[in-house]
């Protein structure tokens, strides 16, 4: 469905710390462009969904959008968790610690985070079962 989403950021090296941290948990590291004042997460066009970094191009400062939120998926509760340690350590605020969100169905584990210029940041493994994996 998407190709790729972009975060502008007010201070690119913060960010890529932040971003870094909790990307690495989920298996994407940080690929390398061509462009100055960008980083990028994730695949390339053909193989599937990438995040962007930039400073936004009015010059302008970055905001986070009101009610605009990011959701990374998960392959088990452990890396919902692990993601949001890492979120924290790196800069990220609490937005709601791991677990389960009863309004979104009984399997749906998730975590919640700002990143340090504001974004709202969701990890979701939505196949969890308490009986197999706590």
């Amino acid at each position: 469905m998407l190709l790729y989403s972009t975060l502008g950021t007010n201070d690119m090296p913060r960010a890529t710390r932040f971003y870094d941290a909790i990307m690495g948990v989920l298996g994407q590291k940080r690929f390398d462009l061509q462009s100055e004042g960008w980083a990028a997460y994730g695949e390339d066009y053909d193989t599937g969904y990438g995040l962007f970094l930039c400073a936004p191009f009015d010059g302008a400062p970055a905001t986070p959008g009101n009610g605009a939120m990011q959701a990374f998926k998960a392959e088990s509760a452990a890396q919902v968790r692990d993601w949001y340690a890492a979120g924290l350590g790196a800069g990220g605020q609490d937005e709601g610690a791991p677990g389960l969100r009863d309004a979104y169905g009984p399997r749906f584990y998730v975590a919640y985070l700002r990143d340090p210029d504001g974004n709202k940041l969701a990890c979701v493994f939505h196949r969890y079962d308490p009986a197999v994996a706590p």
